[in-house]
């Protein structure tokens, strides 16, 4: 059985309106503290993003951190993002917590305060001023002030409702549609129950999935990830991709199994050593991945391998979407084919199951 998980930024849609509040919240945070208001170039976004820079409240306080520093060593031409993106890979930690560590490295001690100020803590927009204004261009001002009761600051529209554009076409909703199938994203999404939505649990992949026509399918994002954290403890990113968790919990979404239940059994097998029935009854299964990422078909790497421990054999076929050269190179490291498109790909899965 082909099992298909969906990334949904750079895959099934084009995410402007992510990027376009990138630029927007470093010009306004700029024009606030007084620094330069230099922003990545999409080529250079697409570098953070191999680099592991995917969500915008890491690389956001690291492009002002950046412009911070050169501005106090008297230089306010545009940096080179994608070198310091580069750079940033030789540290180590999350994506926020490499990107102060060099940082702090390259500066003095007097930036220290502002620096860790930037990036120590970049999920809460209680907390984190990028954060913040992230949250309510892309949710727009309204939803962002009711989901976190805090006043918008910007009086702002959703950028993803307005100005995110589907990749996914006619032919490929079909085929997605056949199969079965659910997200696979690091998106905030809301929580799987009725629980009250919290952090990473805004409704930003069911923006996505209402634009592209397949708002019936499983969604296996973020606020999922988050309800694990929030139910059993640690944090969201023990669970989340390119965690094996989340894998494994879109897996069983994909073929049916409610969200609660998938990201229980998940966890329960990742991090208790329990293959249910449900986690067992993937054996067979081929899940192909479709990723702009190649962090993300890693995390499905590692979930067959650790499910082939105890005999429950998944095939992993990693299907990289990118046009980018520097996303090209990391994702044919990990993926059987790049495409250009999505649509071609999901075409070739389709064929080959027949």
């Amino acid at each position: 059985m082909n099992i298909l998980l969906l990334d949904i930024d750079g895959t099934l849609i084009h995410d402007r309106g992510y990027r376009h509040a990138m630029r927007k919240t470093i010009e306004w945070v700029g024009q606030q503290r007084g620094l330069p208001t230099h922003a990545p170039a999409e080529q250079e976004i697409n570098v953070l993003h191999s680099c592991g820079y995917s969500n915008e409240w890491d690389s956001v306080p690291f492009s002002i951190g950046i412009n911070m520093l050169m501005k106090h060593l008297g230089d306010e031409r545009r940096p080179d993002f994608a070198a310091w993106a580069r750079r940033s890979t030789e540290f180590n930690g999350l994506p926020n917590e490499r990107a102060r560590d060099l940082l702090l490295h390259e500066s003095p001690a007097e930036l220290h305060a502002d620096i860790h100020a930037l990036l120590d803590e970049v999920q809460d927009p209680h907390i984190s001023i990028t954060t913040r204004a992230i949250y309510e261009l892309v949710l727009g001002s309204d939803v962002f002030a009711k989901h976190f009761n805090l006043p918008p600051l910007l009086n702002s529209e959703s950028f993803l409702a307005t100005l995110d554009k589907p990749l996914l076409n006619d032919a490929g909703r079909e085929i997605v549609l056949r199969h079965a199938a659910t997200t696979y994203t690091a998106r905030p999404s809301l929580p799987p129950d009725d629980s009250r939505a919290g952090l990473y649990q805004t409704p930003e992949a069911e923006i996505a999935l209402e634009q592209l026509g397949i708002l019936q399918l499983p969604n296996m994002g973020l606020g999922p990830m988050q309800w694990l954290a929030d139910q059993f403890g640690g944090k969201i990113w023990d669970y989340a991709k390119p965690a094996a968790t989340q894998s494994i919990a879109a897996l069983l979404a994909a073929t049916g199994t409610p969200l609660t239940k998938a990201a229980t059994a998940a966890y329960q097998f990742t991090h208790l050593g329990r293959a249910n029935e449900l986690v067992c009854g993937l054996d067979g299964a081929v899940a192909c991945v479709f990723e702009d990422n190649a962090g993300g078909v890693r995390g499905c790497q590692k979930a067959a391998a650790a499910l082939a421990e105890r005999g429950i054999h998944v095939t992993v076929r990693g299907f990289g979407i990118a046009t980018d050269p520097a996303k090209r190179a990391a994702l044919a490291q990990v993926c059987e084919g790049v495409y250009d498109d999505v649509n071609i790909a999901l075409n070739k899965v389709d064929s080959d199951s027949r």
